[in-house]
């Protein structure tokens, strides 16, 4: 196990349920299987496939897991089962087909291929570090991440969280960071990868340089910087978006030399001794960042 992308959320007050009503309140709203006309079904599962434990705590940490059962119906095959009727219906009965009927028939073909359509199912690991009221859903999209929250927040009644607000502009202090590495956070230096963007959406990629030459920091005159590489502590790196998501998070040699060194007993234990090293890497990562852009959980979530 390694989260590899990172949305976070803020608890804008601390998490009242313990790890036992965790695991009992997620064991009630497990993924149930999808249903022959459903499109889709959600809940959670066990982190460990043969396991019933819904819950991995490990110094602090819990960990479970999301999942997503989807029925793949692509639209081209709807389009083209449709497109036939509407013909068939044309030649058959000499009549056009107007819009609400189309609509109508789309439906009901929808319906009628959604039993024999395939299912994929997604599986997304969560980690709440109580201690610092944070839940970090492993996925890059937000809205994935919004949904995971949202079904979490049904299984639980309550779930009081925030995303994280950037007291300053982080596109400035990307900049900042670029052309000065003094100024980045405590523990943290730049790799070689950023991002620039204008206003109007054009951007400029850069990849494995070094971000200090001068023409790399010329992009700054004209574009703003919304994406930076960043290591923390030799331990891993990471892509740093405006919003404050992390995208491609990865270990680096000393942590690797760490999980490469792990010697558990049974899948339960080395899942553990990950969840604690990853957790405690990216704990002190979050603080550095959180603590630089003046980042605080204020009492507007949702509950």
């Amino acid at each position: 196990m390694w989260i590899k992308n990172l949305t976070v959320f803020l608890g804008t007050e601390p998490f009242s349920w313990s790890a036992t009503e965790l695991e009992e309140r997620l064991d009630a709203h497990r993924c149930p299987p999808c249903g022959r006309q459903s499109l889709s079904s959600e809940g959670f599962v066990p982190p460990l496939k043969g396991e019933d434990r819904m819950v991995v705590v490990a110094d602090g940490f819990l960990y479970f897991v999301h999942q997503e059962i989807a029925r793949l119906l692509p639209g081209p095959v709807i389009k083209e089962e449709l497109d036939e009727k509407v013909e068939q219906i044309r030649e058959q009965e000499g009549r056009p087909v107007g819009r609400r009927e189309r609509a109508e028939l789309k439906d009901q073909i929808t319906f009628e291929l959604l039993p024999r359509a395939f299912t994929r199912s997604r599986r997304t690991g969560v980690l709440v570090d109580v201690e610092r009221r944070r839940i970090l859903v492993d996925s890059a999209s937000e809205s994935r991440a919004e949904q995971i929250t949202a079904t979490l927040r049904k299984a639980l009644d309550s779930l009081p969280v925030t995303r994280p607000t950037a007291a300053s502009a982080t596109t400035a202090a990307f900049g900042e960071w670029l052309r000065d590495s003094a100024s980045l956070p405590e523990g943290f230096t730049i790799g070689d990868r950023c991002e620039f963007k204008d206003g109007d959406g054009a951007s400029v990629r850069i990849t494995a340089l070094d971000l200090s030459r001068e023409e790399i920091l010329a992009h700054l005159e004209q574009l703003a910087a919304v994406k930076v590489n960043l290591c923390w502590n030799d331990e891993m790196e990471f892509d740093l978006q405006q919003d404050l998501a992390i995208k491609r998070l990865k270990p680096l040699d000393l942590i690797q030399e760490n999980i490469d060194n792990i010697n558990a007993e049974d899948a339960l234990e080395e899942l553990m001794a990950r969840l604690s090293l990853q957790g405690a890497t990216m704990r002190a990562a979050l603080d550095s960042l959180f603590d630089y852009f003046e980042i605080k959980a204020e009492a507007t979530g949702l509950a």
